[in-house]
């Protein structure tokens, strides 16, 4: 293919899509799928593409040197993946604003799929399973750049953060994304999503770490009737441990929701 061929309109349309496919570079550049793959060759090897895996590629913008240039993982997740499926968790978090640092590891959740992991480049997803009964008023949308990403809500957010193993749990970042994620949190669907959760241990996570932020901030106060419901669905808890270990000097006890966490925090 001729370098000719390749216009300023031609790449500002590639530009626009981020993370593209080499069926996309034939669509954009209007080629059959034999010329498109040389298409996407011959932009890789100018450093106009850089491959993310085998098929996938993401624009490298014109003042970044390509060998350096790291794609936004969520467009490139989103371009992989087919089928049903949302950012969860720590993935979540970030597309919330709760954190500004991109991790290799993308975490993703599917109703009724079968807990896994897979790699696409450098990245690693992490699949879970999500309820499917549930699945469509525990998933939202938000926008990064010009494309709608499929979100888990953030009052599921909080949920998915409680459920994840003890060996997993840091007990400073999950008081940071609570208070991150309980202003755009509605105590109503907070409360039904919590109280109907079958597993104990996920409630009394969710209701100490609520009790923690409430006790904190006044403006969290709206919260309180959740508190209740969470407590009122609670029978002989604990305890349990939460970002701690048994027998560890510092620790405290919430006798409340019979969680054992860490002093000085």
């Amino acid at each position: 293919m001729e370098r000719r061929r390749i216009r300023r309109a031609d790449l500002l349309r590639l530009a626009r899509e981020g993370v593209l496919t080499t069926a996309d570079v034939g669509r954009i550049l209007r080629l059959p799928p034999k010329n498109a793959r040389k298409a996407a060759f011959d932009l890789r090897k100018r450093g106009l593409l850089t491959r993310v895996a085998r098929g996938e590629y993401a624009v490298v913008p014109l003042d970044v040197e390509p060998s350096g240039f790291r794609p936004d993982p969520f467009l490139a997740v989103q371009k992989a993946l087919h089928g049903q499926y949302a950012f969860s968790h720590l993935s979540a978090l970030a597309l919330f604003g709760g954190q500004d640092a991109l991790r290799r590891t993308v975490h993703v959740s599917a109703p009724g799929a079968r807990s896994r992991r897979r790699t696409l480049g450098d990245l690693i997803i992490h699949i879970h399973r999500a309820a499917p009964e549930r699945w469509s008023e525990t998933t939202s949308w938000v926008r990064r750049g010009r494309v709608s990403l499929p979100v888990r809500t953030t009052e599921q957010t909080l949920l998915d953060l409680a459920a994840l193993p003890s060996r997993r749990q840091d007990y400073a970042a999950d008081l940071e994304a609570f208070a991150v994620l309980l202003p755009r949190c509605e105590p109503g669907a907070l409360r039904n999503l919590v109280v109907a959760t079958p597993r104990q241990g996920i409630r009394v996570r969710v209701g100490h770490l609520l009790g923690r932020c409430v006790a904190r901030d006044p403006k969290h106060a709206r919260f309180r009737p959740v508190l209740d419901a969470i407590e009122r669905s609670v029978s002989k808890p604990g305890p349990s441990y939460l970002g701690t270990r048994p027998r560890e000097s510092g620790n405290h006890l919430d006798r409340r929701f019979g969680i054992v966490y860490p002093g000085g925090v």
